[in-house]
């Protein structure tokens, strides 16, 4: 089982981390898509979807660009990958409608929710200054790169 982002889900992170890390200035999309990596006209539909949500607002014209609505230390994770995916709430049954002994419980459920609540709330408590700070640290070499980690080893 993976649990992961989409790719909307990541490349609305990085942008957010690319813009909360330049703040107070603005900054336009050919920047976060150059210095972020991610493909121009995908980023302007998640630029929109974080408008939409309240996160970011822009300009346009010569000064104009993108920028936070709110601190770094006031938008959690979770507040981001909403505005781009939707409500994380309880979804679907973990075993998909499996052997259910009850009308809509199956013997899953109470597990499976307490691990979607424990994932939403660590999504919640992280701030986006969190993240910017060490995304500043670990591009400094200043943050210990654990043992274990979901990257495969440097060659």
């Amino acid at each position: 089982m993976k649990i992961t982002t989409t790719r909307r889900s990541d490349y609305g992170v990085r942008a957010v981390i690319c813009i909360a890390a330049r703040t107070p200035d603005r900054v336009k999309a050919a920047e976060i898509a150059e210095e972020m990596d991610i493909p121009l006209g995908f980023l302007h539909q998640v630029l929109q979807a974080l408008q939409v949500g309240g996160v970011v607002d822009s300009r346009t014209g010569r000064n104009g660009g993108y920028r936070l609505v709110r601190s770094a230390e006031a938008i959690s994770i979770l507040n981001i990958i909403e505005c781009l995916e939707g409500p994380l709430g309880i979804g679907e049954c973990a075993l998909r409608g499996g052997p259910c002994h009850w009308d809509d419980v199956c013997a899953m459920h109470e597990v499976w929710s307490a691990c979607r609540s424990a994932f939403c709330e660590q999504l919640g408590a992280a701030t986006l200054a969190q993240v910017v700070d060490l995304n500043r640290r670990l591009e400094q070499e200043e943050y210990p790169i654990p043992e274990i980690t979901h990257r495969r080893p440097r060659e």
